[in-house]
């Protein structure tokens, strides 16, 4: 279990330290346990969001609203979840790129995380982060 937390808040503090950096590699365990403290801490701002703060906005309401995934769990969020999307949208996007990397694919393919529909390219996506390291193409 220590290994486990040791690993998980290495990668997230890499994850995060290595946000705007959208060259090079990440490697699957980077990039998984990266993910698993976004939604743990989107759990958290969910949680404080919704017992502390008042509800601003209902998701169903915003345009394509009806695709956002939240709005079908809970779709009235306060100010907290409004803001930590687009704060952890550029970390979250850069580690993508670089697991895409690491998997011999180009970067733009993490587009497929909203485009052409959210959901529907993560059938697409998924499976390549989920593909071991590619041995390096450099001579």
């Amino acid at each position: 279990m220590q290994g486990f937390l040791k690993d998980f808040g290495q990668c997230s503090l890499a994850g995060l330290k290595r946000a705007f950096d959208f060259n090079g590699t990440a490697s699957k365990r980077e990039f998984w346990f990266f993910l698993l403290f976004f939604f743990v801490a989107y759990a958290v701002v969910w949680v404080v969001d919704d017992v502390f703060l008042t509800n601003t906005v209902n998701l169903k309401e915003l345009p394509f609203g009806e695709l956002l995934p939240g709005g079908y769990v809970d779709p009235e969020v306060g100010i907290a979840v409004l803001l930590f999307r687009p704060i952890m949208a550029i970390p979250t996007l850069s580690a993508t790129v670089r697991r895409l990397h690491d998997v011999g694919r180009s970067g733009w393919w993490s587009c497929l995380w909203v485009l052409p529909v959210p959901v529907l390219g993560w059938f697409w996506l998924i499976p390549w982060l989920l593909q071991p390291s590619q041995p390096s193409q450099s001579p």
